[in-house]
């Protein structure tokens, strides 16, 4: 490890070990966090999306295209049982 690859904005410190190899030493958690407006702004948005795509996850846009495929599995699992043997290609390929 290069010490120089460090800028002094880097979340913790780079030291030299007893042994003389060098040593990343992170920070402590959780770090203190300077509110601002700014900040509060872009959590208040954030916040908002999160709300916005939880509300959309229950409706999927169409059902049919989540379930289509298990009704297509579930044939030719079921036509195996009758002797037919057809995959899932074959089945997509009619």
């Amino acid at each position: 490890m290069d010490p120089n690859d460090f800028s002094s904005a880097a979340p913790g410190r780079v030291l030299r070990t007893p042994k003389g190899y060098w040593a990343f030493i992170p920070n402590p958690l959780p770090p203190t966090i300077e509110w601002s407006t700014l900040l509060i702004s872009a959590l208040g948005e954030a916040e908002r999306n999160l709300g916005r795509l939880a509300s959309q996850a229950d409706r999927p846009p169409s059902p049919h295209i989540l379930v289509r495929p298990f009704i297509r599995r579930e044939a030719v699992l079921s036509s195996r049982i009758e002797g037919t043997r057809a995959s899932l290609v074959d089945l997509y390929q009619y």
